[in-house]
């Protein structure tokens, strides 16, 4: 039989033969989640090109997967746990070639070397093409069986592909690979597929055989809220207190991506990590608890990423080991100082390191002294990780700007301190990197200037505090709303709302508050648990402070029901219901039996019911009665009382 008639009759079978395994993987997999893992994401689809017109790419496949097109910043990952090495053995290695010459232009002659993972590892790489390379390759899109010649020069480590390529065709070689070791396999080991042209350079793509991680059973991925750190001089990492609380909750779902050869990030499946790979948590996809995004909220308080080895680390980068977190068990001193805070009172197994760049505290100033902003800042290289007396930098009037929202910063400098007051200082630093890479930091503190009340020239001895204050209108006994007419303040809510209680506070018989005559004590509570009244009236102490007069509206408790006064302090108690709409325009349910959804605004036609956690878009609030209401993106509305919603997403 002629050596053409057999390739062809060989390509045939193998056709039939390889179908049948590509079904037996497929059928195998058709509820499991892929098998190859391509790096930065979908399939590259636009394969190198030569200057003669001809596209080039290596790829591999398996049960039915394409894996990317080879290139410098291009990889895949076989996953172990769904591809049976053993008992279904074959992947494919595969050439791709195409005449992108329009047609009637020239034919293309090729003479391209396919090179196996054997060839190119030194004999190390447990696969080898199946059978003889030259005899079981398959050609696809060839008009015949001869327009294109395979040979085998040096052995069974490579093949060459010869032929004339017409205007605009494109063909396929494909070669069946085998995996060929006793023993488990490398896992994570590059494996390199590369084809060379006789005279210009070609393509390569490295693959690996990973091992998946159950990431339930991960360490750093217990939850909980972000730790966040900055180096102290001695390189110990320390806590950043004042901004803890604002560091948003692990989210695997939302925050992880993988890095499977250190060139980008990502997987076709996101929920899946290989063991001694690197996973990254990206801070440019989070939210602070404060809803700014996260790294808003770093560089608005002083801090910036850290910057390392020219670039700016805006993620953590971690490796996933088997059996736990590698960075601690090699460095018993990596978390010196955290190592109790981890995995404990709510925050979870992630550490996020940032860069102390701007330093600066409130500050109280006496009416009229001379305060120069710059001489109470302290700024740090952003390009060095420790904070030391080594890593400072002067500070001057032209790399640290000082601004104020509501003070007057003078021409010298210096703030304008001749009004009591409490003036907003912000101090902003252009952190430079490089010609591309910069970033703004601020960082705003208060300052306060007291007042300074003179004493009268002729005293009277002890005198007496009355209770009528300075505003001829006020009228206790009929207040309105907080327009200027009654002496009631702005702040103060309207006879008939709710509030509630932030911190602790007392009832009270009488607008003078008495030890003496306290009728309630109400603890400070959690957000959904704090005691809620009814404003049924008004009156001032003896020293003019506003109080309200309530009723005791917390059902299921002893107090419910009582009558009797409290501070109308904001600092104390506020309405009950929002009066705006979040600037992200997100609420979260927090109560825990979650809200209902009404199609009408005096939540009448109830709809749905929201779970707690659950984030609802709102487009406006409506107020009914003394109440409001958050009209939903959807149209229905849900309550806006603070106690069953908070603005943002937590």
């Amino acid at each position: 039989m002629p050596q053409s008639i057999r390739k062809f009759t060989k390509y045939l079978f193998l056709i039939f033969a390889f179908g049948i395994v590509g079904l037996f993987v497929s059928a195998e997999n058709t509820h499991a989640s892929s098998i190859l893992f391509n790096g930065s994401g979908p399939r590259y689809t636009t394969p190198a090109k030569y200057s003669n017109g001809l596209e080039h790419a290596v790829y591999i496949s398996v049960g039915g997967e394409d894996s990317n097109y080879g290139g410098s910043s291009l990889g895949t990952i076989i996953d172990n746990n769904k591809w049976p090495l053993r008992n279904n053995p074959y992947f494919y290695e595969h050439l791709y070639l195409k005449n992108s010459n329009s047609a009637g232009g020239s034919n293309i002659s090729v003479a391209q070397f396919l090179r196996f993972p054997k060839d190119l590892t030194g004999g190390k790489a447990p696969f080898l093409p199946v059978g003889d390379p030259a005899e079981s390759a398959v050609i696809t899109g060839a008009d015949s069986p001869t327009q294109f010649n395979i040979t085998k020069p040096y052995g069974n480590s490579n093949i060459v592909i010869n032929g004339d390529l017409k205007p605009q065709q494109s063909i396929d070689v494909s070669v069946p690979m085998s995996y060929v070791k006793t023993e488990e396999a490398h896992f994570n080991e590059n494996y390199p597929v590369r084809e060379n042209n006789w005279s210009f350079d070609g393509t390569t793509l490295n693959f690996q055989i990973g091992m998946s991680l159950d990431v339930s059973t991960y360490p750093d991925f217990m939850k909980g809220q972000y730790l966040v750190t900055y180096k102290d001089q001695d390189g110990y990492y320390r806590q950043a207190t004042d901004v803890q609380s604002l560091m948003p909750q692990f989210n695997f779902n939302n925050d992880i991506e993988t890095d499977n050869f250190s060139q980008g990030l990502g997987t076709n499946d996101g929920s899946t990590l290989f063991m001694n790979k690197e996973y990254r948590v990206i801070g440019d996809k989070m939210n602070a608890n404060n809803g700014q995004k996260f790294w808003d909220m770093l560089q608005t308080r002083g801090y910036a990423p850290v910057w390392r080895g020219n670039y700016l680390l805006t993620y953590e980068a971690f490796n996933a080991p088997l059996g736990g977190n590698s960075s601690i068990s090699s460095n018993p001193d990596y978390f010196k100082y955290m190592r109790n805070i981890l995995s404990h009172n709510g925050i979870g197994g992630i550490n996020w390191q940032i860069v102390k760049v701007l330093v600066a505290d409130n500050a109280t100033v006496n009416r009229g002294a001379k305060w120069n902003p710059l001489d109470h800042v302290t700024l740090y290289d952003p390009k060095q990780e420790n904070n030391s007396d080594s890593t400072k930098i002067p500070v001057t009037k032209d790399n640290v700007k000082v601004t104020s929202d509501n003070g007057h910063i003078n021409a010298d400098g210096t703030l304008d301190t001749s009004t009591p007051g409490v003036y907003n200082v912000t101090y902003t630093y252009e952190a430079v990197y490089s010609d591309s890479v910069k970033r703004t930091i601020t960082k705003t503190i208060q300052v306060t200037v007291p007042g300074r009340t003179p004493s009268p020239v002729n005293p009277t001895p002890n005198p007496t505090p009355t209770p009528t204050p300075s505003n001829p209108n006020w009228n206790p006994s009929s207040p309105t709303k907080g327009d200027g007419t009654t002496g009631l303040p702005n702040y103060a809510a309207e006879k008939g709302a709710a509030v509630y209680a932030t911190k602790k506070i007392y009832m009270y018989k009488h607008a003078t508050f008495k030890k003496s005559q306290r009728i309630a004590t109400y603890p400070k509570a959690a957000r959904t648990d704090r005691p809620m009244f009814v404003i049924v009236g008004y009156d001032r102490s003896n020293g003019g402070a506003l109080r309200y007069k309530v009723r005791d509206v917390n059902h299921n408790k002893k107090t419910a029901g009582k009558v009797g006064y409290i501070t109308a302090n904001r600092k104390y108690v506020v309405n009950v219901y929002y009066k705006s709409i979040p600037k992200n325009k997100t609420i979260t349910v927090i109560s825990k039996k979650g809200v209902h959804a009404y199609k009408n605004k005096n939540l009448t036609g109830k709809t749905k019911s929201y779970k707690k956690g659950t984030h609802l878009k709102v487009k406006k609030y409506i107020g009914h009665n003394l109440t409001t209401r958050y009209q939903l993106s959807n149209g229905y509305y849900v309550t806006a009382n603070k106690k069953l919603v908070i603005q943002g997403k937590y």
